[in-house]
Formats: C-alpha cells, sequence, structure tokens
C-alpha cells in the first residue's frame, strides 16, 4: 500500500468526534473537486473507492441527502458524486465571489479537518523513503495555492499532458502540511523516514566515495608498477637518480600500498606529494623509453 494511500485510510478510519468537523471535511472536499452542474446540484469527481464511499456517507448525514455515483464518460479510475444541496451550492457559489469565506472554523480542530478533505480529494504524497513530493490537482488551481500560501505552504504550479497541478518537493513543506493536516503521526513517520533515507544515501556516498578511492589508489599503483616493469625489463632502474632508484626498488615491493602507506616506509619517511613527484617522474621516464626517446 502506497504512503499516500495509508494516510487517506486512517484519516477514514479515524473519522471526526464533532459534527462541525464533518462538515469541514466535507468542505474541503467540494471545495477541492466539486463543481455546480449546469442543471442544478454538486458533482464531485473523485479517484479513491474508500474516500468515494466515505463521502457518501457524509452527504447523507450532513445534508440529509442521498448521493448517487456515476462512472466517467471515458473511463479510468474513480466516479463522480452527483446530489442535490442548496447549502452545498451556497457553499461553492461563495468561495467563487468571496476567496476569504473557505469555511467557518466552529472548533480547534475544523481548519485540520478541512485540509484532510482537500488531502483525499486531489492529494497525494510519495513515500518519503523514495522521494519528497506532495501534489494536489484541484478544479480551481488560483484558490486553493492561495489558501495554502495563507497557512505558510507555497507549492509551485507543474503541468502534465493536459493536467494542471500545484506541487512542492520540499520535505519541510510536506512535513508542515501534515502538521496543519492534523497528522502529527505522519509528520513524525514522515521525519522519521526522512532521516532513515538521508542516513542511507549518506552511508551510499561515503561508500562510492571510498571505493572510488580504492580503486584510483589500485588504478595508479598497476600503472606506476607496469612502467617500473619497464624500466626493469631494460636495465634502466640502476640508471635512474639515487632517490628514484629507491623509489621505484620499494614500488615494487608494495605494489599494493597507497601512497601515504608507501611514503612512510622510506628513511627517513617522505612527504606523499613528494613519492608521488617521483614516481610521476619514473612513469614518464618509462613512457618515453616506451617510445623510444631519449632520456
Amino acid at each position: 500500500m502506497s504512503f499516500s494511500k495509508d494516510v487517506k485510510l486512517e484519516i477514514i478510519k479515524n473519522g471526526f468526534k464533532n459534527a462541525c468537523c464533518k462538515r469541514a471535511f466535507l468542505n474541503g472536499i467540494i471545495f477541492s473537486k466539486g463543481k455546480i452542474t449546469d442543471s442544478g446540484g454538486i458533482n464531485i469527481s473523485l479517484q479513491d473507492d474508500d474516500v468515494i464511499q466515505f463521502v457518501c456517507e457524509l452527504i447523507s448525514d450532513i445534508f440529509l441527502k442521498n448521493a448517487k455515483t456515476e462512472s466517467f464518460e471515458k473511463g479510468g479510475r474513480g466516479k463522480k458524486i452527483i446530489f442535490s444541496s442548496n447549502s452545498a451550492e451556497k457553499y461553492l457559489s461563495n468561495i467563487k465571489n468571496d476567496k476569504d469565506s473557505y469555511f467557518t472554523a466552529r472548533c480547534s480542530e475544523c481548519k485540520s479537518s478541512f485540509v484532510k478533505g482537500i488531502l483525499a480529494a486531489c492529494g497525494r504524497i510519495s513515500d518519503p523513503e523514495k522521494q519528497y513530493r506532495v501534489e494536489f490537482s484541484p478544479l480551481d488551481i488560483p484558490s486553493l495555492k492561495e489558501y495554502f500560501e495563507e497557512e505558510n505552504i507555497f507549492l509551485n504550479e507543474g503541468r502534465r499532458k493536459n493536467e494542471i497541478f500545484l506541487y512542492s518537493s520540499n520535505s519541510v513543506t510536506i512535513e508542515d502540511f501534515l502538521v496543519i493536516s492534523g497528522l502529527n503521526g505522519r509528520a513524525f513517520d514522515f521525519m522519521n523516514k526522512k532521516i532513515t533515507g538521508e542516513f542511507r544515501n549518506n552511508a551510499n556516498r561515503v561508500r562510492n566515495c571510498e571505493t572510488n578511492n580504492i580503486d584510483k589508489t589500485v588504478s595508479a599503483a598497476s600503472r606506476q608498477t607496469a612502467a617500473i616493469m619497464e624500466l626493469d625489463k631494460n636495465n634502466m632502474i640502476s640508471m635512474l637518480a639515487e632517490e628514484l632508484e629507491n623509489t621505484a626498488k620499494l614500488r615494487l615491493m608494495y605494489p599494493d600500498y597507497s601512497l601515504a602507506r608507501l611514503a612512510g616506509e622510506f628513511t627517513p619517511p617522505i612527504s606523499k606529494s613528494g613519492l608521488s613527484h617521483r614516481l610521476n617522474k619514473i612513469v614518464e621516464i618509462a613512457e618515453k623509453i616506451k617510445r623510444g626517446e631519449k632520456i
């Protein structure tokens, strides 16, 4: 089950204690996906079957109306919920005419209930172990964006084929959204998964870095050893300057040592950069000999 689906089922399962919160939740649904039809009445387009069933029950409970469901004409997931309610139509009309009248909070949990309705109707949250992303696909993009900005939740606009949506890939924004939704447990769950994911990613980065460093060390050591063996084949090691001759011999004795470790074998020890300079000089001499050039 996806993280987003799990969150929506939790909202439905926990329900709402107060009638005002039920209405606030339903207002969030209608605000996100409801529209007044040409013939009158409300049409709500939803995707999730569990949410559809729950919303139909709330319509019956709050508006004392029986809602019917219809499949979309062009197929696809989800259904249309159709019902008639003067108060619901008035609510939608008020939103269009007065952006400050999203809903009336009657208790401390009404706001979180309203935001839960938005999430259930048009929201999707990705699993934080995979990516940080929240998306909303409401019917009225500007109104939803404006509402969230009033709550200090700032979203970007995106386009997918013929669909415009709001989104954020900022983990802090997603955490803030879960908190104002009253989903504090989910917010902590999200934070914990984010920490676990970041810890795993950091561990992978360190491991990859160490692997790359080892590969570079092995590659450089192999190149140096091959160059020294080329000099040895041509009886050229003894003809090198004393410091280069000693360096070549030590590299042949310890072909798998890192520069730092090999530098410690000298008496007295030399610096890592000094040893690197000597080995590069040896490789350069070997390459000249291989090309038939004078040294």
